[in-house]
C-alpha cells in the first residue's frame, strides 16, 4: 500500500511507519505527502532532491520532510529506508523546514524503535517518543554531503562506471575518449555540476561508498584498496577529511540492524 492512501486510512493515528528496498537506480519521482516524513536509509545510499537542495544520505543520516513538501529520490545503491510518516495535527509540533541530520546511535534506535512498534505503542507512549524525536531532530548536527549524482548524459556514464568498479584509475582524458567529449568539456561539467574538480568528485563518490563497506567485516587496507585508493593511510586521511573521523571510529559507531515486522 502506498504512503498517502495509507495515511487516508490510518488519519487520527499519530505515526506511520515502513520499511522499503529501493534497487540500484530506482527513481522515486517528485511527489508529497500530508504527512511530516523522515527518511532514514538502514543500508544503501539515497539522494534525494528537496525544494532547491539535493543531499545524498548515507545510514547515518537521515532527512526530515515537511508536510506537504515535494521530493524525489533515487537509489544510488541498492538501499534499504526507514519511513516514518508524523501527523502534523498530532501532539507534537514539528518544523517547518527540511533538514537533514548526523544520526548517532541514541538517534537511529529511537526511530528503530518506532519503526518496530508503530502499530503496538500506546497514545501516550507514541507521543512521549514523538516528543523526543523532535528534540533529536532539532539538535542534531547538520549533514551535508555534496551531490553525487550527475544528470549530464557524460558525467552519468563515468558516474555508474565508478559505481561498478570503484578503484577505476581512468584519468580525465581517457574518460573523454570513452564518453566523446573533450577534457575540457568534462572539466567545466563536474564544476557546474559539483563546484569541483574530477578528481576531487571521484575521491568523493569512493569515500560515500565505503560508509557501507564499513558495516562489512571487511578490513580497512581491504576497503582502501577496493575504493582506487593508494594505501589504507591516504584512505583514512581522506574518509577523516570529510567525515571527521576515522573509518574504524566510524565502523565502532555503527549498531546492528535488527530485522522485524513493519507495517
Amino acid at each position: 500500500m502506498d504512503a498517502n492512501t495509507l495515511i487516508a486510512k490510518n488519519a487520527h493515528t499519530q505515526l506511520l511507519a515502513k520499511k522499503m528496498s529501493m534497487p540500484s537506480g530506482y527513481l522515486d519521482d517528485y511527489h508529497q505527502h500530508p504527512w511530516h516524513q523522515i527518511i532514514f536509509p538502514v543500508s544503501g545510499l539515497l539522494q534525494s532532491d528537496i525544494e532547491n537542495r539535493s543531499v545524498v544520505l548515507p545510514h547515518n543520516a537521515l532527512l526530515y520532510i515537511p508536510a506537504g513538501t515535494r521530493h524525489k529520490s533515487v537509489a544510488i545503491t541498492h538501499t534499504q529506508f526507514v519511513a516514518l510518516y508524523l501527523n502534523p495535527i498530532g501532539q507534537t509540533s514539528f518544523g517547518k523546514s527540511p533538514k537533514s541530520c548526523l544520526v548517532t546511535p541514541f538517534f537511529k534506535e529511537l526511530v528503530l524503535l518506532l519503526l518496530h512498534n508503530a502499530d503496538v505503542l500506546d497514545c501516550d507512549t507514541t507521543s512521549n517518543l514523538l516528543r523526543v524525536l523532535n528534540d533529536q531532530i532539532n539538535t542534531a548536527s547538520n549533514y551535508e554531503i555534496p551531490l553525487l549524482k550527475p544528470t549530464d548524459r557524460r558525467t552519468l556514464t563515468i558516474f555508474e562506471a565508478l559505481l561498478n568498479a570503484p578503484d577505476t584509475r581512468l584519468t580525465l582524458v581517457q574518460w573523454a575518449k570513452r564518453v566523446g567529449a573533450s577534457e575540457r568539456t568534462l572539466s567545466r561539467l563536474f564544476a557546474k555540476e559539483f563546484n569541483q574538480s574530477f578528481s576531487a568528485w571521484r575521491q568523493h563518490l569512493r569515500l560515500v561508498l565505503s560508509l557501507e563497506l564499513l558495516t562489512t567485516t571487511r578490513s580497512i587496507h581491504d576497503i582502501a584498496l577496493s575504493l582506487g585508493f593508494a594505501s589504507d593511510t591516504a584512505y583514512i586521511r581522506a574518509f577523516k577529511s570529510l567525515f571527521i573521523s576515522t573509518p574504524h571510529k566510524y565502523r565502532n559507531s555503527v549498531p546492528q540492524v535488527k530485522t522485524t515486522h513493519s507495517l
